[in-house]
């Protein structure tokens, strides 16, 4: 009986799978643990117990399944924010989104190097109007890219 322990909530809840179907979960209590499988609850006073009673394999927490990198990305590029909307802008060649799904206001993906005021900076995501109203290049894919383009 091959289960393995998933950590949901660090320390307090983990989900029991067996062949990648759950078969149950451990909740931390006041006095312990409590494993319950198929109906069934048993108490246990420590994890070292329930390893050593209950056949269980703890995974790591390092394997827990991370938020898709792709929801925070455009054509490759970082948002920084959650992407609702993106498109490719054909005639400024930028990739765009929304950070909600009924906003109006758009944002483009990426790091820029952006001119406001004779001072050049770098920006993540800035505002579509932004790019539109002042001088700049990208986008660039890190922060660093960014920095390593000399300046005009």
């Amino acid at each position: 009986m091959n289960i393995v322990a998933k950590p949901i909530v660090k320390d307090q809840f983990w989900i029991l799978k067996q062949d990648d179907r759950k078969v149950g979960n451990i909740e931390a209590t006041d006095d312990g643990f409590a494993v319950k499988i198929n109906n069934k609850i048993t108490p246990f006073k420590t994890m070292a117990m329930i390893r050593k009673q209950g056949d269980i394999e703890f995974a790591a927490v390092g394997n827990r399944p991370s938020k898709e990198p792709a929801s925070y990305q455009v054509q490759g590029y970082p948002s920084g924010s959650r992407v609702y909307n993106p498109i490719w802008d054909v005639q400024h060649k930028l990739p765009l989104y929304t950070k909600n799904k009924k906003s109006r206001s758009w944002y483009a993906a990426g790091w820029y190097q952006v001119k406001q005021r004779r001072t050049w900076t770098i920006e993540q995501s800035p505002k579509l109007i932004t790019l539109q109203r002042y001088q700049y290049q990208g986008p660039f894919y890190t922060k660093e890219e960014a920095n390593v383009k000399p300046l005009p």
